[in-house]
């Protein structure tokens, strides 16, 4: 019951916050586009344009006013930090440049990833207004995908949620359930991906997760939470919580949202409900003429993926050795093979 009442109060301050600029504070409306939005891009965009920054040496995205808004809302329309953001942004863009090619729906490998339900988008929202992201760890099967194909489909579905102003400003919430995640599974929690991850969604993507629910955390889970911990930022621990059963989950999320894997009134969980919206959003983006090239700061790409055949021997049986038809293919096994 208290969610409903802090709910009812962030709604209320939500239609106003604070954009500063110089040190002053303004106001803008989450609801509706007012000046105040507008002079929040005019600012960001002089110092896009003035920036000799290298990771800003295409300014393309000078243009593109949807994707700037999504650095403002991130830092809640501190155009000095969401510039900063921006940065940090391209930056990583162009320092792991082959976690995002050919980044698509179309994967074979992404789409493993999505039909496990890594991640899981549910149907509802939170009393904040906030998208659930959620991950059932033991559904993951790293023989036929990586962890870095599980972070590839994570910003896949990142990128499409934030095509949504609500989800822009209210952020997200996780739900990471350890329960039944074998030793041998664990293991496969690469140090170096979940440093990776962390990089990439705490300081250098505009999302904001607002909060991050573990359930059921093994002891020999331990190695890996100490990794993810010594890279995470004190605002982002703090929003970490630990339950050791469901009863703690519900006090923080309603049951109502919940599917009943996680003790909740709602319908049990179905990855394919979003992997299907992702698959259907790609197709009709591919039939409206939508062009990533046109917009290369965008993670994602709109043409369509499909793996090269394997290299086959003179009788017709595979080498076993990886594609080279594929650059984009090989580059990210390359980098699984090298973290």
């Amino acid at each position: 019951m208290s969610e409903y009442f802090e709910f009812q109060w962030d709604m209320r301050k939500s239609k106003i916050g604070d954009v500063r600029m110089g040190g002053s504070k303004k106001y803008y409306n989450v609801c509706n586009e007012p000046t105040e939005w507008n002079q929040a891009l005019f600012r960001i965009k002089e110092l896009i344009g003035a920036s000799m920054d290298y990771a800003l040496k295409d300014k393309s995205c000078y243009h593109d006013n949807d994707f700037l808004l999504r650095f403002l809302f991130a830092r809640k329309f501190d155009v000095d930090e969401a510039f900063k953001l921006i940065i940090r942004y391209f930056a990583y863009l162009q320092k792991n440049h082959a976690i995002f090619q050919r980044l698509s729906v179309f994967d074979e490998s992404v789409q493993l990833a999505l039909r496990d339900g890594f991640p899981g988008i549910l149907p509802e929202r939170d009393r904040r207004g906030r998208k659930i992201l959620v991950f059932f760890t033991a559904n993951w099967d790293p023989a036929l995908y990586s962890l870095l194909t599980v972070y590839r489909a994570m910003l896949l579905s990142l990128e499409k949620l934030l095509e949504e102003k609500q989800n822009q400003a209210n952020g997200f919430v996780a739900i990471v359930d350890w329960s039944n995640l074998t030793l041998q599974k664990s293991s496969h929690l690469n140090p170096k991906i979940l440093k990776l991850m962390i990089e990439g969604l705490q300081d250098c993507f505009p999302v904001q997760f607002k909060a991050i629910h573990f359930i059921g955390q093994t002891w020999y889970l331990e190695a890996a939470m100490a990794v993810i911990r010594q890279f995470l930022r004190e605002k982002t621990r703090s929003r970490i919580k630990l339950h050791s059963n469901l009863s703690t989950l519900h006090e923080c999320i309603a049951r109502d949202v919940l599917p009943t894997e996680l003790g909740g009134e709602s319908p049990p969980f179905n990855p394919l409900e979003w992997y299907h919206t992702l698959l259907e959003s790609s197709q009709n983006n591919t039939s409206n003429g939508v062009n990533a090239q046109s917009r290369p700061y965008y993670i994602t790409q709109a043409t369509i993926y499909s793996t090269p055949p394997p290299i086959t021997g003179k009788n017709g049986v595979s080498s076993g050795k990886k594609s080279s038809g594929d650059p984009a293919r090989n580059s990210l096994l390359s980098l699984d093979d090298d973290i």
